[in-house]
């Protein structure tokens, strides 16, 4: 006996893939692949926030939505497979022969080396283009109306216990949207709490030749991003927790939330220090009153701590409802653009290949 699908969901058949659709993700994974080596392999202090570093990420992520719509065939597929990929084609002959950036690359490797680089990458996204723009076989295939995918999330909201929301997709897509977003937005706020020190409303100082702060800002900050997935897990679902046990009584259940998020901000802050900070060279805290350390203090930690009772209390509930109303297929895509950058952009800053070897942090 059939079934209707769950959840007010809608399936549609898959046509099949052909040959051509197959080769053309291919060489958007082949691209992607090359994108995260190139990534991996250079030092954070060689590169500029220029045009190279932009379309490389924007690169990365039309690849990986290409790679995306092909396998959910969709029909928004075709256009977007056309136009990022000769857009991505101008970005690279306009940095490589105007802006100059080959001759970088013809210092390290050779002008035949690096002919061959860029002749291969080009033919890639020419190649894509034209094939998804006059095949009738892509036409046939990617004909999915994204936006006819419909699921009815509603038992999803953070009203409903985090061990049932578990065992669906969008709990992990979601949380990972979060990670990604707040590790960036996490090194945004601490640019703003610099400027704050410098204006006299909090005490201590901070270093104007940190590039790693002020120059390389798509530099992600993970510690903020893992603290967003302990107030998913862990720290709204105590306050919730706290909410029925006093019936309702804000008045109690905020203070002992508190508690319990400024141990998780002092915790998270001084695990992060001791492992990446051992020689002080992201801050030092021995000079300001009630230090522990040089790690930790108390006012950094307070001012953490009020953020994240923010986040816990108002912030995040209003993101989770926001998120249960998009789309399925936009929160997917959503999903892929901040992963892949996300990624792109942890390799770049936190590894790279060494004449002595790997090196990480």
């Amino acid at each position: 006996m059939k079934h209707a699908a769950p959840n007010g969901s809608r399936r549609q058949a898959l046509p099949p893939l052909g040959p051509g659709l197959q080769i053309v993700r291919a060489l958007f994974v082949l691209e992607l692949l090359l994108a995260f080596a190139n990534a991996a392999i250079l030092n954070p202090a060689e590169f500029d926030y220029d045009l190279s570093l932009f379309r490389s990420v924007f690169a990365v992520i039309s690849s990986t939505l290409s790679v995306w719509f092909i396998s959910r065939r969709a029909a928004f597929g075709r256009p977007f497979i056309v136009v990022t990929s000769l857009l991505t084609c101008i970005l690279m002959l306009v940095d490589e022969f105007y802006l100059g950036a080959g001759n970088e690359v013809v210092t390290s490797i050779g002008v035949v080396p690096m002919f061959a680089i860029v002749t291969f990458q080009l033919l890639i996204y020419v190649s894509a283009a034209s094939y998804v723009a006059v095949s009738s076989r892509v036409h046939a295939t990617l004909v999915v109306r994204l936006r006819s995918v419909t699921q009815v999330e509603k038992f999803l909201t953070a009203a409903v216990p985090v061990r049932h929301r578990m065992r669906k997709w969008p709990f992990w897509r979601d949380l990972a949207i979060y990670f990604v977003a707040f590790s960036f937005l996490g090194h945004w706020a601490e640019m703003l709490f610099c400027q704050l020190i410098a204006a006299g409303v909090f005490m201590g100082d901070y270093d104007l030749s940190n590039a790693m702060l002020w120059e390389q800002w798509l530099y992600p900050f993970s510690a903020e991003g893992i603290a967003i997935a302990l107030v998913v897990v862990i720290l709204h679902p105590f306050k919730e927790w706290l909410m029925k046990r006093t019936g309702g009584r804000v008045a109690i259940a905020l203070p002992l939330s508190f508690v319990l998020i400024a141990l998780s901000c002092t915790a998270i802050d001084f695990t992060t220090g001791i492992t990446a900070n051992a020689d002080y060279h992201l801050w030092d805290y021995r000079n300001m009153p009630f230090n522990f350390m040089g790690q930790i203090c108390l006012q950094n930690s307070l001012v953490y701590s009020v953020a994240a009772t923010l986040i816990v209390w108002y912030v995040y509930p209003l993101m989770d409802k926001g998120m249960s109303r998009l789309p399925r297929w936009f929160a997917d895509m959503l999903f892929w653009v901040l992963v892949s950058a996300y990624g792109f952009l942890a390799l770049l800053h936190f590894m790279y290949l060494s004449p002595t070897g790997w090196v990480f942090g």
